[in-house]
């Protein structure tokens, strides 16, 4: 089992500690029978009456002492040592959790935008709520496990000073058992796969089904559709396999429960035709065969658990290899200003798909400088998203090169380049908390603008957290605009930012935000529809099939005004 090495690697001398504590209470377990038979040792060979050794106890009277205390001391070295064992690996165990999930969130973070956006977040998300709490319930059953196993293999050692004969009986049912287990096993194995491979797919209906709520809303039929031709489907999927694996891991655990009774049946009805051996063997034997069903019952449910364990190992370690990690320098440059932004013979092509090329952006040839506002329009498929992160560093190119000032972008320096930069997205996130470090300033900042930006009423800010972030599409917009006049970066992306504000708003961000973020000297790119604020923008460029162009002349609206519409607005907001 492979995943047991993330334990190993994390802790192993608190492993090794744990696996000895585990050891010795199996010893011990194991020990309980044949003191109990010592204990019990009657004075004929017909067992009619048990003459014991009686001492008195406090209040009570015992029988055979020395052995009683030895048994006593067997019971509390079980319960130490297991408890010792068990809660040692369950520590150990939490800390496999929390490393394996860190080293994930580490590998997303560190993944290019372009690779997060191959996989899906339906399979990020499922790996960490379904593959590592199995990894780490297969870890956690070490333990007992390990006490199981040291006990079957101590009984079978004291079987083999009973009688021999029946040790070698024992040993081959447990290998013949052993065998006709894990045929199924292995059928079961496969289905658990099919299970977990459906899981992927449930998690990304479930995904559509919430974030697809407007649409499936609107027509019936289509939620129809789409709850039974999809989601139902992927449940029926996941009940039928889980049915047909559940009813073979049940029947293969019931013929393992029974290998003992099996084995006690042979020798009681059949072995003692063959073989001479007393009365006192042939009850011991049993009731040693009776104790030893216990042990071998939990090692044989546990298989179950570990082929879930290591499915899901697999599945999240294939998922992590399969990731490729943005190999850039994490060290800041301070040094790193510039004026102007240039791109030479800039390309970005996707993957191909079926032996069809990607859709290829470039090769472009741009310089834009610190203190205009850059508007970019085109068509829906045009290029303009692709373009837009490229234009952040989201996306470096597959061909050409970046120039900030005089500083190529290359691994060395990109991530220092993208601190500059700040981006409003039309499918952007908001985090309810402000991740950057708190002073006077930035605080004055933020009641500043939340006030200007008509959110004071809605909003408050408090120990480093907005108290909401479920607002309207605009509003949410709006915080996220005072986010990054709060972060004052250099060059400013917005992808249709006024497409969700009222009229009020659109006016203040076309004619009053955009012009203190030029008077400020920030280089602003916005992605338009706007065509009456077209007469805002210092440069306008265009976006068709993957070219860039840019338009010259005076840049009107389709409208054909030269004036742009006025609001009443009694006070700017900046």
């Amino acid at each position: 089992m492979k995943f047991l090495t993330e334990f190993t690697k994390l802790a192993p001398n608190q492993v090794f500690i744990s696996i000895v504590c585990g050891a010795i209470a199996g010893a011990c377990y194991s020990a309980l029978i044949p003191l109990v038979m010592l204990g019990i040792q009657p004075s004929s060979t017909m067992m009619e009456t048990v003459t014991p050794e009686v001492t008195r106890f406090f209040s009570f009277e015992v029988s055979q002492i020395e052995i009683a205390t030895v048994y006593l001391l067997a019971c509390t070295g079980v319960l130490v040592l297991r408890s010792i064992s068990e809660i040692m690996l369950i520590r150990v165990a939490n800390r496999v959790g929390k490393k394996i999930r860190w080293s994930f969130f580490k590998c997303i973070s560190s993944a290019s935008l372009s690779e997060i956006e191959r996989i899906g977040s339906s399979k990020l998300i499922a790996a960490i709520n379904i593959d590592v709490p199995n990894i780490v319930t297969g870890g956690r059953l070490l333990p007992t496990m390990l006490v199981n196993l040291i006990t079957v293999l101590a009984i079978l050692s004291f079987l083999y000073v009973l009688n021999d004969q029946v040790l070698w009986l024992v040993i081959y049912a447990i290998f013949i058992g052993g065998f006709l287990y894990q045929v199924p096993l292995w059928f079961a194995s496969r289905i658990l796969t099919r299970i977990r491979e459906t899981q992927d797919a449930l998690q990304e209906s479930v995904r559509g089904l919430i974030f697809g709520a407007k649409e499936l809303k609107l027509d019936i039929h289509k939620r129809n559709h789409y709850h039974d031709n999809i989601i139902l489907e992927q449940e029926k999927c996941i009940l039928k396999n889980g049915d047909n694996g559940g009813a073979i891991l049940s029947s293969s655990t019931c013929l393992g429960d029974l290998i003992s009774f099996f084995v006690i049946g042979i020798v009681g009805f059949v072995f003692v035709n063959y073989h001479a051996i007393s009365q006192q063997e042939l009850l011991t034997v049993i009731m040693v065969l009776l104790f030893i069903a216990g042990p071998i019952s939990v090692l044989i449910n546990s298989m179950p658990t570990l082929a879930l364990a290591s499915i899901s190992y697999r599945k999240f370690t294939g998922l992590i290899e399969s990731m490729k990690i943005e190999l850039y320098s994490a060290d800041i440059h301070e040094n790193l200003t510039w004026d102007s932004i240039t791109y030479k013979d800039v390309e970005y092509s996707f993957p191909s798909v079926g032996g069809e090329p990607g859709f290829k952006v470039g090769p472009i040839n741009l310089i834009m400088n610190k203190g205009e506002v850059i508007f970019m329009i085109g068509a829906n498929g045009s290029g303009k998203s692709t373009f837009s992160k490229m234009l952040t560093l989201y996306y470096p190119p597959t061909r050409g090169e970046i120039y900030f000032g005089k500083s190529l972008v290359d691994a060395d320096t990109i991530v220092s380049h993208r601190l500059g930069i700040t981006a409003i997205f039309s499918d952007y996130y908001l985090f309810d908390t402000l991740l950057l470090e708190l002073d006077e300033e930035v605080l004055n900042q933020v009641f500043y603008y939340l006030e200007k930006l008509g959110l004071a009423q809605k909003v408050t800010f408090e120990g480093g957290k907005f108290s909401t972030i479920n607002l309207s599409d605009g509003q949410r917009k709006r915080l996220s605009l005072l986010v990054s006049f709060v972060e004052d970066k250099q060059f400013y992306l917005f992808d249709e930012w006024a497409a969700d504000q009222d009229p009020t708003f659109k006016h203040v961000f076309y004619h009053e935000i955009l012009q203190v973020l030029r008077d400020k000297g920030k280089l602003v790119v916005v992605i338009s529809h706007d065509e009456h604020y077209f007469d805002v923008a210092d440069r306008l460029i265009v976006m068709e099939n993957g070219k860039l162009y840019e338009r010259d002349g005076e840049m009107e609206n389709l409208h054909g005004n030269t004036e742009p519409t006025r609001f009443n607005v009694s006070e700017s907001v900046f």
